[in-house]
Order: C-alpha cells, then structure tokens, then sequence
C-alpha cells in the first residue's frame, strides 16, 4: 500500500470508531473524548491499537499514554479525554496524515 493509501485507511478507522488525530512532527497523537465512565474507557482501551497498529512502525519508537497499562488511566478518567501516542512510524504516512488533518 502507498503511504496515501495507508493514510486514508487509518483516518477511515479513527473516524468510524469515534478518534480523532493529530501529527506533530514524529509523533502521532489520537484522542477520543467523552470518556465519562468505567465503560467507556474500556471501550477506547479496547480501539486504541485498531488505529495506532495501521501505521508502520520504520524506526525504533513507542506506545504511550492514557491507556489502562499504568497511572494514565486515572488521567483519562479525570479528564474525560483518552489519549495515545505513537512514535517512529513511517515518515512518509505521517507526512500525508498531517496534511490530511490540518
């Protein structure tokens, strides 16, 4: 797939699963709010990697963020807002991303 395919392609996922995204650099950053309850945290726990799994990973990089695996989750839930990082992805599907979002 072209990094433009691949674009689309996780933008299609964010948008149908309620995520919307962001790209700073090398960094891209997906958020979902409305995260009122213990279900709904949950349920973005559960989305989270379907759209930070669609962009290649091409250099050593990570996960981070407000997700159930340590103190994030308590941010998540005091603000309402779900949050996650992903770094060392493909350049190329990032630049198209940023574009595609600004």
């Amino acid at each position: 797939m072209t990094a433009s395919e691949i674009a689309t392609k996780l933008l299609a996922v964010a948008k149908e699963l309620g995520w919307d995204i962001r790209v700073r650099g090398s960094i891209m950053t997906i958020y979902k709010d409305g995260i009122v309850d213990n279900d709904t945290f949950v349920r973005a726990d559960m989305e989270y990697y379907s759209i930070l799994g669609l962009l290649p990973t091409t250099s050593a990089g990570s996960i981070w963020g407000t997700d159930g695996g340590g103190i994030g989750a308590l941010s998540a839930m005091k603000s309402g807002m779900f949050v996650m990082n992903k770094s060392g992805g493909s350049k190329r599907v990032l630049k198209v991303l940023e574009k595609m979002t600004s």
